[in-house]
This record gives structure tokens, sequence and C-alpha cells, in this order.
């Protein structure tokens, strides 16, 4: 039977944890990661204690400990900073267009001026974390097609 890993995955507010038979490739790992995140796998970099891992190796290389922290860097793509996404609540989905260096605030006034919503009344959530306000989209993962999920938390006077 095949031993497995269980990873932590760094790099941003949104930290996957992802367990990884060692027998599994790092470029397995990637698509794991890509799964949950929708970061493609061409523009992932993973190091681990300053090491870049290759794509080739298996996991059982590296000799990693119990629950490894595995950094995440995510190779910009200049052409594509700004991307559709989909906002959906109970009540609604709307397709909007973002740049990923916008904060997360920026987001809420657009969603806000839209609907005539204060910000302080949204709450977003992606890839089942809060969103913070002074956060950029990108720290979320945040790209082509991502999905974030709107509540009010308020309601008019």
């Amino acid at each position: 039977m095949d031993s497995e890993v269980t990873f932590l995955i760094e790099g941003a507010v949104v930290k996957p944890i992802i367990t990884m038979p060692t027998s599994a490739t790092i470029r397995q790992l990637k698509k794991k990661i890509e799964e949950y995140t929708d970061i493609p796998i061409s523009r992932q970099i993973l190091s681990h204690d300053n090491t870049k891992l290759i794509d080739d190796f298996i996991i059982n290389h590296y000799n990693f400990g119990p629950i490894p922290g595995i950094q995440l860097e995510v190779e910009t793509d200049p052409n594509q900073m700004d991307v559709n996404i989909t906002v959906t609540s109970p009540v609604f989905k709307v397709r909007l267009k973002v740049n990923q260096m916008e904060s997360v605030m920026q987001l809420k006034q657009k969603i806000g001026d839209m609907w005539g919503i204060e910000t302080k009344d949204i709450t977003l959530w992606h890839l089942c974390r809060r969103m913070q306000d002074d956060h950029l989209l990108h720290m979320y993962y945040i790209n082509e097609g991502s999905d974030v999920e709107f509540t009010r938390t308020g309601f008019p006077s």
C-alpha cells in the first residue's frame, strides 16, 4: 500500500490542505491544486524549504516531513489581469469584469453600486473563505471564471 503525505499549500489567504500518495508526481500535486484554486498548472511554482519542486519528480523524492508547508507562487499573466467572474447570491447571479489587483472593497463597491447596497452590508466569499476588504482579489486566487459568493449582512432601514 502506498503511503500518503498531507500538504499545507501556502502563498495566499486561501491555504488548501491536500493529501497525495507519495508515489504521485509534483505535476499531479499541481493538478490537485488546480482543481481547488483554478490556477493552471503552467502558472504554478511550488517550493519547499527554498527548493523549487520539479514537476516530473515523485513526491517521495523530497523526503517531506509530516504536513509539510508547500509555497505556491503564481506566475502573473499581464494579459489576464482583467478577468470575468461570476457573483452569486441566493437571489441573483451576475458576471462582472474585475482586475485581479483590485481590492475586495472595490468589488464590494461595484456590487453595492449595482443594487444600491452599502458596502458594510456586503460579505463576499471565495473557496469557502470570507474575503477581507483590504486584501487584493489575486490573494484569493480570483481568475477568469471564478465564482464569488455574495451575502447581504444588513437590511435597508
